[in-house]
């Protein structure tokens, strides 16, 4: 491996982390906003669940 690989590997490393982070902290900020607000509570907690299966399938997509 050349020095240009070993950057690149890296890089995609931390780029994949800080992804998954920022979505995950999202995801979790989306379902306490939820939470709060009064309304159907069934309702909020199926909107949360396809927020939470979205993303998923959207991070397997980008890999």
């Amino acid at each position: 491996m050349n020095a240009n690989q070993l950057i690149n590997m890296f890089a995609r490393l931390v780029t994949r982390r800080l992804m998954n982070w920022g979505i995950n902290k999202g995801i979790r900020a989306a379902s306490k906003s939820g939470r709060k607000r009064s309304g159907p509570g069934k309702r909020a907690g199926v909107n949360n669940k396809r927020t939470r299966q979205a993303m998923r399938i959207l991070r397997r997509i980008g890999r």
